[in-house]
């Protein structure tokens, strides 16, 4: 009877587009990562609404996986994890000191940066999680070499905070050469010592992200934080020597919508604003809900394809906030689905490709996917 009553007034609307999150894909890039680096922990990095696939649905998919932390940026998506899983928590980045009273100290571990915040969790007088954020070259954020030992004797005069484990983060993993990943792991070596030497004991140490994972052979690094490689995407340039194995990942999303509109336009007539497209001979025009707004970049006008069945078609005209335009065959109906983006990396209406086609890289891609579409788990 509630689920008819709730059915009555909170009716499911099917929405026009539609984001599908894989469950299957996402564990066995997972476990892949983890058989990699078999001897290591594997932090998975849920931050900006999880790469764009949906905090909460990747939350659900991983509650019951036996990952040591899920790892985000952001009070808010604190709440979101908190909500839908019993993990522990590690807040990568930092907040205003006046938030952070009000997370769970016993479930959650906090990077720190500075000295400002060690002071302001002293004062909290619970019991917290820390993990120092060295710097080792990014020159963001984190610990200088320098001042280290004096951030470690102010550490030692605050019992309440403990130095559960320390990290950094690499500038350029992804680089054919290794040159810099040896720097960083050199600096982050000493600075480790040095903590070892004040008498903390952190017995996981992470810089290693998504390249990283495949480029690090030394067991000193024990633990990873996997970013773009979790979702299916090689990490790696394509030059490099161990991009076959980036390929064994498969994107776990993929991006559908629907036919809202069909048009027949003749040779001497156009299509979208400003008649960027004009055909040479009698075409079919189909417009579906999904632009700039959605995510779509208007840089990629012109240069890409959706695909129905079995067929590809190409967009033209310009895309517009909320729609956009191609050329498409009989075999086309209104309220037909389309595939937008494809879960299969090598094919014409990939995310690689439609990042390229954007001028820009995958990370950008999918954290700016709009977080109106809804997101499902099949």
């Amino acid at each position: 009877m509630l689920w008819f009553l709730r059915s009555l007034f909170s009716p499911t609307v099917k929405p026009m587009n539609i984001i599908w999150l894989r469950k299957k894909v996402l564990l066995q890039n997972l476990e892949y990562l983890q058989s990699i680096q078999p001897q290591a922990a594997i932090f998975p990095v849920l931050k900006s609404n999880a790469y764009g696939h949906g905090l909460k649905q990747v939350v659900k998919i991983l509650a019951k996986s036996d990952v040591p932390y899920i790892a985000v940026d952001s009070y808010p998506e604190y709440v979101v994890v908190k909500k839908y899983c019993t993990l522990p928590i590690l807040i990568l980045w930092e907040t205003l000191l006046e938030n952070y009273k009000k997370f769970d100290h016993k479930k959650t571990t906090f990077c720190v940066y500075n000295a400002w915040t060690i002071r302001h969790l002293w004062r909290l007088g619970k019991a917290t999680k820390i993990h120092l954020f060295f710097n080792t070259g990014m020159n963001r954020e984190g610990i200088q070499e320098d001042e280290l030992p004096g951030f470690l004797k102010e550490l030692q005069s605050h019992p309440n905070l403990i130095v559960e484990w320390v990290l950094s983060h690499f500038f350029d993993a992804d680089n054919i050469s290794d040159t810099t990943l040896t720097t960083q792991m050199q600096t982050f070596k000493r600075m480790y010592y040095k903590v070892l030497d004040a008498w903390f004991t952190p017995n996981r140490r992470h810089i290693g992200n998504s390249a990283g994972m495949f480029k690090i052979k030394d067991d000193f690094f024990n633990a990873y934080r996997p970013w773009l490689a979790l979702y299916g995407y090689n990490p790696l340039d394509i030059q490099d020597p161990l991009y076959k194995h980036g390929n064994n990942l498969l994107p776990a999303l993929s991006i559908v919508s629907r036919v809202i509109s069909l048009q027949t336009i003749r040779p001497w007539e156009w299509v979208s604003y400003h008649h960027e497209y004009k055909p040479s001979d009698r075409e079919i025009v189909a417009t579906l809900p999904f632009g700039y707004a959605e995510w779509l970049s208007r840089n990629t006008s012109g240069k890409i394809y959706i695909k129905h069945r079995k067929a590809f078609f190409s967009q033209v005209g310009a895309i517009c906030m909320n729609l956009s335009t191609y050329i498409v065959d009989a075999s086309v109906h209104i309220g037909d689905e389309v595939e937008i983006v494809s879960d299969n990396p090598r094919t014409k209406n990939s995310l690689v490709n439609l990042a390229e086609q954007s001028g820009t890289i995958v990370y950008e891609t999918l954290v700016k996917l709009d977080r109106g579409i809804r997101r499902e788990i099949v």
